[in-house]
């Protein structure tokens, strides 16, 4: 496994040379980014090739990889609304990020599915989810880029079984499911949720929690909080992975870098 970090945990803003080195001296090996239509991400929906291709340049002058974006786009279009023509245009979004994503080189490309709506009936919105991901499969076998739908904390997917049961749905080798290790914490276990998951993960985000704070300010330094990384390490080898961990930790990256280490010892 190899050791990545989310562009916005690396101090300071765009996507620059200085900040990238910082990633690479901290020992990281890739960098995630963001593709957005505005605001500091590396890619913009609606950017040049040439654009995307200087990005990838910096990130490879700096000595690191792209192994994958976060599709920032569905801030505005989420797969969970109500309407239809916001989920169309959050599918609209996506094919645009796998494109643009395959233009990098970057195999995976995050999904946060929105979030659930107190007068949306759940089981509607998970069948409307399915329909969603299974629009995209033609824009994934085009790209050969890979969807990962994340557990976050949105009142949705909130147990493993259902997360397994909407990429089982959806049917495809290129969507699955990308696997936040801090954010199941709260109601949940980060082994139990890979042993579920198994060989649909894939990729991976690294966090830690204390579940005695119970909110938002309970997410900690890796090692510091609930998470059993011992049996999380036992269950990702259990399950064949072999991708990115990435750190979506903000703080001392260079000091989450070795705690990362320390992990991948486990």
């Amino acid at each position: 496994m190899k050791k990545g970090i989310c562009e916005g945990c690396i101090p300071g803003s765009g996507l620059g040379a200085q900040r990238l080195r910082q990633a690479q001296a901290a020992g990281y090996a890739g960098v995630e980014v963001t593709v957005a239509r505005g605001g500091q991400g590396a890619l913009h929906v609606g950017s040049s090739r040439a654009e995307a291709q200087a990005a990838l340049d910096a990130v490879r002058q700096a000595g690191l990889e792209l192994p994958g974006t976060g599709a920032g786009v569905m801030g505005e279009s989420p797969l969970l609304h109500g309407d239809p023509a916001v989920r169309a245009r959050g599918v609209a979004g996506l094919q645009a990020t796998l494109e643009r994503t395959a233009w990098v080189g970057a195999a995976t490309v995050l999904v946060h599915p929105g979030h659930l709506a107190a007068d949306r009936r759940y089981d509607a919105a998970f069948d409307d989810l399915v329909s969603a991901l299974r629009a995209l499969r033609s824009a994934c076998d085009a790209t050969g880029v890979a969807l990962a739908v994340e557990n976050v904390w949105n009142r949705f997917l909130v147990s493993p079984r259902e997360m397994r049961e909407l990429v089982d749905a959806v049917d495809h080798p290129l969507i699955g499911a990308y696997f936040d290790v801090g954010n199941c914490l709260l109601f949940g276990y980060a082994a139990g949720w890979i042993d579920v998951l198994g060989r649909r993960i894939k990729k991976v985000h690294v966090k830690d929690f204390k579940r005695s704070v119970g909110n938002y300010e309970g997410f900690c330094q890796l090692l510091d909080g609930d998470a059993d990384y011992p049996r999380v390490m036992a269950a990702l080898r259990g399950a064949g992975y072999a991708g990115y961990l990435t750190s979506e930790v903000s703080g001392d990256i260079a000091e989450t870098s070795r705690r990362i280490d320390r992990i991948l010892q486990l």
